[in-house]
């Protein structure tokens, strides 16, 4: 089994990201190196995301001038976005509780294995 399970949150944490402030690709890239060390993701994967996100109408997004020769797209949550971000909240809520579960029970295994 793998140590971590690459990208399983990534939506999730797009339309969190998103909810905070409107960005940029390369910002949320940058945004998920510092903050999401266990939550590895590539440029191509978050692009993919972003771009899925887009075509459900969760996010949208818009050409903004960064110089004479260059456009970057400005990333933004949408009505429907932050309705998906809830039920991320709510999916990811009922996973940390049996999460915790197995975290509490595993630790009592540790227990009673010294004993």
């Amino acid at each position: 089994m793998s140590k971590f399970r690459q990208g399983g949150h990534t939506p999730a944490f797009v339309l969190l990201f998103l909810a905070e402030t409107p960005t940029y690709g390369g910002e949320l890239l940058k945004r998920f190196e510092k903050e999401l060390p266990h939550n590895v993701i590539d440029s191509p994967s978050l692009y993919r995301t972003l771009n899925k996100l887009e075509e459900q109408g969760a996010v949208k997004s818009t050409w903004q001038k960064q110089t004479e020769l260059r456009q970057i797209k400005l990333y933004e949550l949408t009505e429907f976005g932050y309705n998906q971000l809830a039920l991320f909240h709510e999916d990811i809520q009922a996973r940390y509780e049996n999460l915790t579960l197995f975290l509490k029970q595993y630790e009592k295994l540790g227990e009673i294995k010294d004993d």
